[in-house]
């Protein structure tokens, strides 16, 4: 997996630098979003796959369902 440069915009139309890990799928499995030069978040896929008692493949990429 590669780490891809790029921005994120939010609903508000606030735009920050942004890399994306991206597999050979394409699929993002995570974002560090920047700001003033520093990463303000990022989630670490191998600490959170353990903190759900799961390996990574099992837990990345996902899929959300929003309720109405």
């Amino acid at each position: 997996m590669d780490w891809k440069k790029g921005t994120i915009t939010f609903d508000d139309g606030s735009n920050y630098p942004a890399e994306f890990l991206v597999n050979d799928e394409g699929q993002v499995w995570n974002t560090r979003i920047y700001k003033d030069g520093k990463i303000i978040e990022e989630i670490n896929a191998d600490s959170f796959a353990n903190k759900l008692n799961m390996e990574i493949e099992n837990v990345y990429p996902y899929s959300t369902k929003m309720e109405k």
